[in-house]
């Protein structure tokens, strides 16, 4: 039986079990007598017996069974032939081969291959676990196009609808009816076949941008999974038709190698992905966690780059050490320019080098990327992973943008400028509110010593919060008398300066006993509520137009006055001494919004 001669080789494709067989007889079944033993509880003692009849091989089973999928009890098979069987809790294999020594140095392998026939293509090899993943991702019509090809076999596979319970394949995605015949059509299957390195990627086909299970970061589009492509590696296949000459090129992997990693098409590993809209490459990881998104809208200049340099550094302490929650960045080279900022106001010895500079509307926290057809200025996310070791199925990822205060401006609301469209897909809206460039409130503070009181603007703030609630119900279609219920914090900023105008009594803390006090945020909100109705109704009115959940939070990110100072040119400029940061209160509207949102990991209490 050593070496190669005209043999029925056998395998049963659940367990990787290869036999060969030459002889007069073998038997099939749960019998202890038989030759093949495979066990399930529907197999019956004797499942199939092969008979050897001159240069052919007589199948004959004991129960109807699918022999190439169609249902028979009896084939015969000639030399050079292949056949697949699907029957009583198993697959099996036939291969009648003159090649049966490398048949059996295949071992145990119960690898996989993939056929699409509509495309003509291969897949895999896949492990059986890894193929059940990959296979789940696929429509009902999908699958219809693909053949599971156990790896020895060459001519003949399995229907994927014929051996999917026995494979435990997960049910197919059912997408919502309208969505059905998009998603037929742009399911996960990788339909871009493998390209020489030197045809650049075609243009990706449209992918439906309002359904999907997640949502880009960069453009906000939804997408499946699916749907996601993968980043080339190697250096001949720079150039994407989309992105430019210098950028990698974008695509759908068809081929994989044993741990399931994509290739490009020079054969190189890709682990890298990107949104088949904006094409803009995704952080490590991002299918793999739910994002929520921390949409910050304010005026020019009204300290947003400076709050969230300080929330930053100041989540990072909060959250390990009152709930035991890592707080950490899940792309550190895409979250530099946020590094650098903290880094610069905590870490500087004068004025001069704390300053940070006015978020530019085309500076470099902003990109050029394809959004619906035309390449438009998007910022650039800052996105942190959260997760706690006892619990890691819980994590998440929370999303931050530094946008130009420019960009909430009503006339900044166009296709070619969609830089703030994050707020109708946002898990919560913070709004920066400076009091110190709005009249009424100036009014109150005759004793205050700021240099930031000397200079005056015209105050649009009402304005903005005004075209934030049109936008965000123009996005998601919402009649105008309708309100969102995405939590809307309402930051009063620089308390600092007027803390004095609450009273006596401190606010309340947010954390006390390793929870969030909702009741206390409740509370403080009553104050600075009841604050802004007697100077700046307008905002509350706005606020509360917006959403049905909205919550007053008075913050410092600096916890004290500016300085002022002359620049390395001699400019003028006001900024903060980093010897008196003192940050007050810059944790409180986060904790609210992240008690809401995930209150798997954000343990809160409204009781007294």
């Amino acid at each position: 039986m050593n070496g190669n001669h005209n043999s029925l080789c056998i395998l049963n494709c659940i367990t990787g079990e290869r036999s060969r067989f030459d002889g007069a007889t073998f038997v099939i079944g749960a019998g202890p007598q038989s030759d093949l033993k495979v066990n399930s509880p529907q197999c019956p003692q004797v499942l199939c017996k092969v008979t050897k009849n001159g240069d052919t091989m007589d199948f004959h089973f004991s129960c109807p069974v699918l022999v190439n999928g169609a249902e028979t009890t009896f084939f015969r098979s000639i030399l050079g032939e292949e056949h697949t069987v699907v029957g009583a809790g198993h697959l099996l294999a036939f291969k009648y081969s003159s090649q049966s020594a490398a048949w059996m140095a295949l071992g145990n392998d119960n690898s996989w291959f993939v056929y699409n026939c509509e495309q003509h293509d291969w897949n895999g090899p896949f492990g059986p676990e890894f193929l059940k993943t990959w296979l789940g991702q696929f429509s009902v019509k999908a699958r219809k196009q693909l053949l599971l090809i156990p790896n020895g076999m060459e001519q003949m596979g399995f229907y994927v609808h014929d051996s999917s319970e026995i494979l435990k394949i997960p049910p197919p995605m059912t997408p919502p009816a309208e969505k059905a015949a998009w998603f037929d059509r742009y399911s996960s299957i990788p339909d871009e076949p493998a390209r020489p390195a030197h045809q650049p990627a075609a243009e990706a086909s449209e992918v439906n941008s309002e359904y999907g299970e997640f949502t880009c970061p960069i453009c906000w589009f939804k997408f499946d999974r699916g749907d996601a492509m993968n980043i080339a590696v190697h250096n001949s296949l720079r150039g994407d038709p989309m992105l430019g000459d210098e950028a990698m090129q974008r695509f759908h992997a068809t081929r994989f190698n044993d741990r399931g990693q994509a290739l490009d098409a020079m054969g190189l590993s890709t682990s890298d992905l990107a949104c088949p809209h904006c094409r803009r490459k995704l952080p490590p990881g991002f299918l793999d966690l739910p994002h929520h998104i921390f949409s910050i809208v304010g005026a020019p200049s009204s300290g947003k780059s400076y709050y969230l340099s300080v929330l930053i550094k100041i989540l990072q302490s909060t959250l390990f050490q009152n709930f035991g929650i890592t707080f950490r960045d899940a792309d550190p080279s895409e979250n530099v320019i946020l590094t650098q900022m903290k880094t610069q106001l905590f870490s500087s010895s004068s004025p001069e080098d704390a300053f940070l500079a006015k978020t530019d509307l085309e500076g470099a926290l902003y990109e050029t990327l394809p959004r619906q057809g035309r390449k438009v200025r998007l910022p650039k996310p800052f996105i942190f992973k959260l997760s706690h070791p006892a619990t890691p199925e819980n994590g998440f990822s929370m999303v931050f943008y530094d946008n130009a205060g420019e960009h909430f401006e009503p006339t900044r609301n166009s296709a070619d400028s969609p830089g703030a469209q994050h707020i109708a897909v946002a898990s919560g809206i913070f709004f920066l509110f400076d009091p110190l460039h709005n009249t009424e409130f100036r009014a109150m503070m005759r004793s205050v010593t700021d240099p930031q009181i000397k200079t005056h603007r015209i105050d649009q703030q009402d304005v903005i919060l005004a075209e934030t609630e049109v936008r965000i119900k123009s996005l998601l279609g919402l009649d105008s008398r309708q309100r969102v219920s995405t939590p809307l914090a309402v930051m009063v900023g620089k308390y600092d300066t007027w803390a004095y105008l609450l009273g006596d009594e401190p606010l309340l803390p947010a954390i006390q006993d390793g929870t969030v006090r909702l009741d206390h945020i409740k509370t403080n909100s009553t104050r600075v509520r009841n604050l802004m109705v007697r100077t700046c109704p307008s905002i509350v009115a706005n606020a509360e137009a917006i959403s049905s959940n909205v919550c007053y939070f008075a913050v410092s990110p600096l916890g004290c006055s500016p300085v002022e100072f002359l620049d390395r040119d001699g400019t003028p400029r006001i900024g903060p001494d980093p010897k008196q940061l003192n940050p007050r209160h810059v944790e409180a509207p986060t904790l609210w919004v992240l008690a809401q949102a995930t209150p798997e990991m954000i343990p809160s209490t409204s009781a007294n």
